[in-house]
């Protein structure tokens, strides 16, 4: 980077952020497994001991990710009272002199190796694991189904048994519409058959029905045959009698429809990351069939990729527009002058800032494609690497013009990876910390409190919305400043 850098200088800033590095790779792993372990126990596990008087794999596992998700926000807090609040300008330079102090100064060589992008990898996935995750959650938590928990628990403890009864009481019924067919909930009475065989003995409980019943229907209901004091549960489906009994929280078929949509948005997420991610990669070896170029970094702009015509007609002219990218990145230059666009998946006005100036080597293998674009790494002069991508038909122009050079690897030649967002933990202010807070307060209630009601929604609602808030808050306090 700049003369105005020493080596003691860089040691210095790499020291300050390695700790937060480690500490928002800490996050970025610790916080999406916490979220996936809790959505799937609240939707698939029973909250019913495994063995009499042990503690259910629910509440070990809620309580578990719990603690892990509150570990990630004293983590957070951390990281914003010692050093938050700072810009993603200020970050990435951080994250530059971090990644500078490494052997290989200078204009050197090219090295015959190249690192991988897997800690950027693994906080990219993260994101996209999470998102749908907590979505996934909240949905699970705001329609959590709390009838006859008590009961409930009692009954599968004293080994109850399911079978059908009919109904010789109803009250409260209120269907969703005049359907008989309709949705409906009631309080149910069914007589239960008594020990000593004298008359049925009452039980009183509320279900939530698939239609309208009537006195004299049947209902699936589990009850203990020799302790007919202890209560019962039913409902019209025998499969929501068993979750009853197994303690889980939601709904049979409202669970199987939140685990479809969060399974397909995360795999849909993660398969377009993996598809188009310019800086998926792993370590790989520099041949000499690879190209490089000498470039200096001037700054950020857009690139309008536009697809080669295919023809004349308005068919063609209409899907060559709909298929042209503007495409942010870094703005390279050659020696002789040549412009080259260059993708690093980061905020390009920021990355642009702090890596303005810049001299290196721009790599890439010509025979590696990813969809539209030929993956390939900027190599600084002060030892750090920046994985990214450059567009085709620029790749193609450059090499066919005769600008670049065969790359001559130096095995000598040492880089360090530059992850650009590795210090994501300290451009948090107060307001996200506070969102985060509230959101887990939110969570916390939703999962530990059994009661079911509208309260739940507006409890999911509210801690939806205030991380989201206090990232709207800060973007504001950010632009007014």
């Amino acid at each position: 980077m700049s003369s105005d850098w020493t080596v003691a200088d860089a040691e210095a800033e790499a020291t300050e952020f390695r700790g937060y590095f480690r500490a928002g790779r800490f996050v970025a792993v610790a916080g999406p497994l916490a979220l996936v372990a809790l959505t799937a126990g609240w939707l698939f596990l029973g909250a019913a001991p495994v063995l009499a008087g042990t503690t259910s794999v629910r509440d070990a596992l809620v309580w578990a990710a719990l603690g892990l998700l509150a570990v990630c926000l004293v983590v957070l807090g951390a990281a914003v009272f010692r050093g938050g609040g700072r810009s993603r300008r200020e970050s990435y330079r951080g994250a530059v002199r971090a990644a500078s102090v490494a052997p290989g100064y200078g204009e050197g060589t090219v090295p015959a190796r190249l690192g991988g992008a897997g800690r950027q990898s693994v906080r990219t996935v993260g994101v996209l694991v999470a998102v749908p995750a907590l979505l996934a959650l909240w949905a699970a938590l705001g329609g959590a189904d709390a009838r006859g928990s008590g009961t409930s628990t009692a009954l599968a403890e004293a080994d109850a048994v399911i079978r059908q009864l009919p109904i010789v009481k109803i009250e409260n019924q209120v269907a969703e519409g005049s359907n008989r067919r309709a949705d409906a909930t009631a309080d149910f009475t069914v007589l239960l058959p008594s020990p000593t065989g004298g008359d049925g003995v009452p039980a009183t409980f509320e279900a939530a029905t698939n239609r309208r019943e009537s006195v004299g229907n049947d209902l699936y209901v589990a009850y203990v045959p020799d302790r007919p004091e202890l209560g019962a549960v039913g409902d019209d489906q025998r499969a929501e009698v068993e979750r009853l009994l197994a303690g889980r929280a939601v709904p049979v078929g409202d669970a199987w429809l939140i685990a479809g949509l969060w399974a397909l948005v995360t795999l849909g997420l993660v398969t377009g990351w993996w598809v188009t991610g310019s800086t998926r990669r792993g370590a790989r070896a520099v041949g000499p069939d690879w190209q490089s170029l000498r470039v200096t970094v001037t700054g950020a702009g857009e690139h309008v990729d536009t697809p080669p015509p295919g023809g004349t007609s308005a068919a063609d002219e209409r899907k060559q527009r709909e298929n042209t990218r503007r495409l942010k990145g870094l703005v390279l230059q050659g020696g002789d002058g040549t412009e080259v666009p260059f993708q690093s998946q980061m905020s390009s006005e920021a990355a642009g800032t702090a890596l303005s100036g810049a001299h290196g080597w721009l790599l890439w293998d010509p025979r590696r494609r990813r969809g539209r674009d030929v993956p390939a790494d900027l190599v600084g002069d002060d030892g750090w690497q920046l994985p990214g991508a450059v567009p085709v038909p620029v790749a193609e122009r450059i090499a066919k013009e005769g600008r670049t050079l065969p790359a001559h690897p130096d095995p000598q030649r040492r880089v360090r990876s530059l992850d650009l967002g590795a210090g994501w933990l300290v451009t948090a202010s107060l307001p996200v910390l506070a969102g985060w807070a509230v959101a887990l307060g939110c969570l916390a209630a939703l999962v530990l409190v059994p009661d079911a009601g509208d309260w739940r929604w507006w409890t999911a609602a509210g801690g939806l919305l205030a991380p989201v808030l206090g990232l709207f808050a800060q973007g504001m306090a950010r632009d007014g400043g």
